[in-house]
């Protein structure tokens, strides 16, 4: 199908390199939290079965015990997510 062999192909041009652009980063930080959220629902469901303490009760007191810390992560994250979704 075609004059040639392989004319439809590009051979000379250089591939398209992906740029990080704010979706990007977006869906970065998506896939990283989904994936945390992920293990931790996996180590309590393993947990429930051998009847130990899940990790979950060890990451709630710690953030318990920074409040200051976890609000100025939480301020941080939202500073980025306006910044990444302001038009």
């Amino acid at each position: 199908m075609g004059s040639g062999h392989g004319q439809d192909l590009a051979l000379g041009e250089p591939a398209s390199v992906s740029t990080l652009n704010a979706p990007a980063i977006l869906s970065l930080i998506a896939t990283v939290g989904a994936f945390i959220a992920f293990l931790l629902m996996l180590q309590e469901a393993l947990a429930l079965r051998t009847g130990t303490d899940p990790v979950n009760n060890g990451l709630r007191s710690v953030v318990r015990s920074f409040p200051r810390s976890v609000y100025a992560l939480a301020v941080v994250i939202g500073m980025l997510l306006g910044h990444l979704l302001w038009p």
